[in-house]
Parts: C-alpha cells; sequence; structure tokens
C-alpha cells in the first residue's frame, strides 16, 4: 500500500483488509512520509491485529516509486497494490482469487473494480479494452516472476506507470493473463491518476502498441494514433519531454499507418512550431 495523508480513508482500507476470509499474506505499507495522523493510526493498527506487516515512512517520488519499494520489501509470491482509499469489494475477493490461482497456471489474475464517488464500474474483459485504455491496477493480482520480466514501474511515467507495466504482461506470450468476473475493490477517485492525464506515455502509447505488433488486437487504431499525435504536440507545446515527443512523432509521420501526406507534413510543421515557440 502506498500512502501518504490519506488520515481520512485509511482505517476502512485496512479493515476491508483485516477481514478477508484469506489470511494467509502480509501486509507492505509505504508511507511517503505523512504529515497527518496516517502513522498514528497505523501504529495504532499493528498493535490490534496479528497480521504480517511491514512498515516504512520515508520521503518518495510519488506512488510508483513507493510501489518500487513494496515489490522489493515483499516476500510473497503475488503482488497486490492497494490505495489508502481503496477498499476490497468482499470479504471473500482474496480467497477466490486463491482458488483461481491455484486451479490453473497463470501469471496475471484480474478482475473487475469500482469507482467509490462515480460508482463507475470497469470491466476489462477483452483485449481490445486492455490494450485500448488499460485496467485498474486495483483490480491486478501479478506473480512475482512477472517483475523479473517487466521491471519495475518507470518513474518517467507520472500517472500510467502501472498500465505500461500491465501492456508488457499482455504483450508478452510468454505470460498467462486470466480474467475473472468478480468485483474486486472499490476505488478511491481523489488520488493523481483521476486528476492528471499523463500525457508522455499516451505519446508514446500508439508506438508501444505498433512495435509489440498488437495493434490489430484494438478495434480502433486511429484513434489510438490521433491521442499519441496530439500528446506529442501538447508534450512540445508545454516544454515536457520534448527529445521523447520528437521520436514518437517522428515514428508516427514517417511509419505505415494511413496517415496522409498532407497531414503528415503538416504535423511536422506544428511540432517545429511549438517546439520553437515560447511557452504560453
Amino acid at each position: 500500500m502506498p500512502l501518504y495523508n490519506c488520515e481520512g480513508t485509511l482505517q476502512q482500507a485496512l479493515d476491508s483488509i483485516t477481514g478477508q476470509v484469506f489470511k494467509n499474506y502480509e501486509l507492505v505499507l509505504v508511507d511517503g512520509g505523512s504529515k497527518d495522523d496516517t502513522q498514528y493510526i497505523i501504529s495504532n493498527f499493528k498493535k490490534t491485529v496479528n497480521t504480517n506487516i511491514q512498515f516504512i515512512s520515508e520521503p518518495d517520488r510519488g506512488i510508483y516509486d513507493a510501489m518500487n519499494k513494496g515489490i522489493d520489501m515483499a516476500t510473497g509470491r503475488w503482488l497486490y497494490f492497494m490505495g489508502g482509499d481503496d477498499t476490497f469489494s468482499s470479504p471473500t475477493v482474496l480467497d477466490q482469487v486463491y482458488q483461481t490461482i491455484q486451479n490453473e497456471p497463470v501469471d496475471l489474475v484480474y478482475g473487475n473494480v469500482t469507482g467509490i464517488i462515480s460508482n463507475t464500474k470497469y470491466a476489462d474483459d477483452t483485449i481490445n479494452k486492455v490494450l485500448s485504455r488499460g485496467i485498474h491496477h486495483q483490480g491486478i493480482f501479478y506473480s512475482r516472476e512477472i517483475f523479473n520480466y517487466t521491471g519495475k514501474y518507470n518513474l518517467k511515467f507520472r500517472v500510467a506507470a502501472d498500465y505500461h507495466l500491465t501492456l508488457k504482461v499482455f504483450c508478452n506470450p510468454t505470460f498467462k493473463t486470466r480474467y475473472i468476473d468478480l468485483d474486486i475493490a472499490r476505488f478511491g477517485e481523489a488520488g493523481l491518476s483521476s486528476s492528471i492525464y499523463d500525457y508522455r506515455f499516451y505519446s508514446y502509447h500508439y508506438k508501444f502498441l505498433s512495435v509489440n505488433k498488437v495493434l490489430n488486437k484494438i478495434a480502433d487504431k486511429a484513434t489510438c494514433l490521433q491521442q499519441s499525435i496530439y500528446c506529442c504536440l501538447w508534450l512540445v507545446k508545454e516544454k515536457q519531454s520534448m527529445t521523447f515527443a520528437w521520436l514518437n512523432i517522428l515514428y508516427y509521420i514517417t511509419g505505415t499507418n494511413g496517415l496522409g501526406i498532407a497531414f503528415r507534413f503538416k504535423t511536422f510543421l506544428r511540432m517545429i512550431y511549438w517546439s520553437l515557440a515560447p511557452k504560453s
């Protein structure tokens, strides 16, 4: 659990964990140096439960840095990431997931999640949905072996590093993924990923799918490409990750992807213009 100043929701999250029927787990709490009562709540929690708990509190470089620390600290064969404002959907979630991984060889198991505020349910039950829009990390259970292949979360992607890592798994035929029609968690919608768009990752999204030869598995390739081009333009306009944006846009305007010659030329000129123009 990556944590930072979540005193208002943390106890509910912890209760949803200890309320699980399945008990063979450890709880790794990685706090970024909270200024509120988060650490006090954890201190009291550790005194009242028999759960195997690991806890550190120190400055970090954001949620994915905290999650990377948690990967290193965890000793289990399977990893699950929950925020301080998330809760499991029912007391039997861990037990049902455990039964799935016991009954068949699988490397990644995922199910449904629901937003706590909007009550929107996300069921990414097709490969098109996974590759086009991603999976909320609160719905995913990863075998530890996955991280030996993917590495840990890329801190250059501020919001979508979890999506990037998960895509690596789905693009590798070595790994077996399994969707189960199970409500895994209710996730907090006040976090970073709900309020900030990861232009850097999505400028790269189409290129990633293309390089990994999975474009034929998404239904709307044109929209994905246009989204990535727009993000490249946004990045150079805002003077962010400009080299990365240029590498991506050159891939798009020189590749075989259905773009017209006039559009390619116009996009190239726009990239030059926004690269030279002062930040607005």
